[in-house]
């Protein structure tokens, strides 16, 4: 089949696109991969593509009102800060993410975070293969039973977090303006306002996308709400977090501990002095992967570019407004 359509994937966290290469093929598509890390990169690669895949490759208006034929931009993963999408809406280019890959992997992370603060087991694992054999030197450790879990963000994730931790006997509370507060009663929470569920809140996970309205959402005024014996975890994005107030709030006791997945930057300095805190666990942006989860994710990308070159309508689709545009 000769070349009918360019894709071209700016940059990807996967060894090798076979998997992409095999599904648009079948439509005609040529598949080309890049290694982007800044604009220029960008333009240069996807200058002549008809849809571009990103992973965090910074899509910015700079970047869209230099991209001459594409059609569609997909954000190769759940979150899609890197994406200018008010730029992309304006030139009618069609803007895409994958949310439904990850449900299970980033909910069981989250929970094996508050499993692990809880139980210390970060500092019990280095203890004990150090040679000690001394589990009062680890007092106190609260059970979860009957403590209060505060869920921010009540979408797919934070549902299922809700689910594995009321197992754990623990009462849930939910804040999330886009949900009402019938469907958290009926999914089996409590709503609260953020202040109300800060302030009541033994664990708190978080579970939002990065928006101009979460950038920043838990800053010094709301964990100075929180218990000094709280965990804050987060598998969502690093700056929903004002990092520098957390590593204060933290160095002060002002909550307990925090699990973290993801950080304001990617990969941190190794000077970070959140890295130096003794009550923090961070994980590398794992809390997305398995190798099920790896699969779902370039077959669910790929079938998305597939069905804005082929026009069909994509079923994740961020800016709505731009199919009126493509129909007319």
């Amino acid at each position: 089949m000769s070349q009918k359509y360019l894709v071209v994937i700016a940059d990807s966290p996967f060894e090798n696109n076979s998997r992409e290469q095999a599904i648009l093929g079948k439509i005609g598509a040529h598949v080309q991969r890049f290694n982007c890390s800044n604009e220029s990169d960008v333009i240069e690669a996807a200058k002549e593509a008809d849809v571009v895949i990103c992973d965090v490759s910074p899509m910015t208006r700079n970047v869209i009102s230099n991209l001459r034929r594409v059609v569609g931009i997909v954000e190769s993963g759940v979150g899609y800060d890197n994406i200018d999408v008010d730029a992309a809406t304006e030139r009618g280019i069609m803007v895409c993410n994958v949310p439904n890959f990850i449900t299970c992997e980033v909910t069981d992370h989250a929970v094996a975070l508050v499993l692990a603060l809880t139980r210390k087991l970060d500092q019990i694992i280095p203890s004990t293969r150090a040679g000690e054999w001394a589990w009062r030197k680890f007092r106190p450790i609260q059970g979860l039973d009957g403590k209060t879990a505060g869920i921010i963000g009540f979408g797919n994730i934070g549902r299922q977090v809700a689910k594995r931790l009321r197992a754990f006997e623990m009462e849930v509370i939910a804040y999330d303006p886009y949900v009402s507060a019938q469907a958290i009663e009926r999914l089996g929470g409590k709503p609260a306002t953020l202040e109300q569920l800060l302030a009541s809140s033994d664990v708190v996970t978080i579970h939002v996308p990065l928006t101009k309205e979460t950038r920043h959402l838990i800053g010094k005024s709301e964990l100075a709400l929180m218990k000094n014996s709280a965990i804050l975890v987060n598998t969502a994005r690093g700056s929903v977090i004002d990092q520098e107030a957390l590593v204060d709030s933290l160095r002060k006791g002002q909550i307990r501990a925090a699990g973290l997945d993801v950080l304001a930057t990617e990969p941190p300095d190794p000077n970070d002095p959140i890295l130096r805190l003794d009550n923090v666990i961070v994980t590398p942006h794992i809390g997305w992967y398995s190798e099920e989860s790896s699969s779902r994710l370039q077959e669910y990308t790929a079938l998305e570019a597939e069905r804005i070159l082929t026009g069909q309508a994509p079923r994740h689709l961020v800016n709505p407004q731009t199919m009126s545009k493509r129909k007319n």
